[in-house]
């Protein structure tokens, strides 16, 4: 009976024909189905999906692509991701810690932040403006970012009405934890995680 078991699962250790995906991968897609299957069971599957943030149709792919990307297993593939995308291997791992603060709305944020109302823009910068402590400098508010480069930090408007942080490092505005519908309590977060990366250099 065990001859007829191992004859019956060989099969998996087959490479499958071109131009399916490798085994590897194949494997890393099924374990991610079963986990998003128990999670949708289990009633803890986020309320708000990718497609539901998202228009534009390439977008909401690529968001998918980083949220496997951002699991464990994800991770070995990022070289992989960079070659079939064209994208460097910097962003996307730039782009798998935005789904781990933040999910889709964090890819969302980072790559193309949403643009805000007027009236919701002026509300923004005037509660930042509140939580500025030494300030150095000014404000740069531009559609859906407020940003304070002496600080070293900025906060972008998601496609859900968060706001979330980033601190900047390596010519580059990286995500933050704390993303919050609050611009202030974004802002605060972004201060902090910019004070840890400081200490911890």
């Amino acid at each position: 009976m065990n001859a007829d078991v191992s004859r019956h699962d060989a099969w998996q250790h087959d490479a499958p024909p071109a131009p399916v995906p490798r085994v590897e991968v194949l494997r890393l897609l099924v374990a991610d189905a079963a986990d998003r299957a128990a999670m949708m069971l289990a009633g803890g599957y986020p309320a708000i999906a990718a497609d539901d943030l998202l228009s534009d149709d390439w977008l909401v792919c690529f968001v998918d692509a980083v949220r496997i990307l951002a699991t464990g297993p994800g991770a070995s593939h990022i070289g992989q991701a960079a070659r079939l995308t064209g994208r460097p291997e910097e962003e996307l791992r730039r782009l798998v810690l935005a789904y781990r603060h933040g999910g889709p709305g964090g890819v969302s944020a980072t790559v193309e932040p949403s643009a805000g109302r007027p009236e919701q823009m002026e509300d923004a910068e005037r509660e930042v403006r509140k939580r500025r402590a030494f300030a150095i400098g000014d404000l740069d508010v531009s559609s859906g970012v407020i940003a304070d480069p002496g600080a070293g930090v900025q906060i972008r408007l998601g496609p859900d009405d968060r706001w979330y942080p980033f601190t900047s490092g390596q010519d580059r505005w990286w995500p933050a934890p704390g993303a919050t519908e609050s611009p202030g309590a974004a802002y605060q977060a972004a201060v902090r995680a910019r004070s840890l990366r400081r200490a911890g250099s």
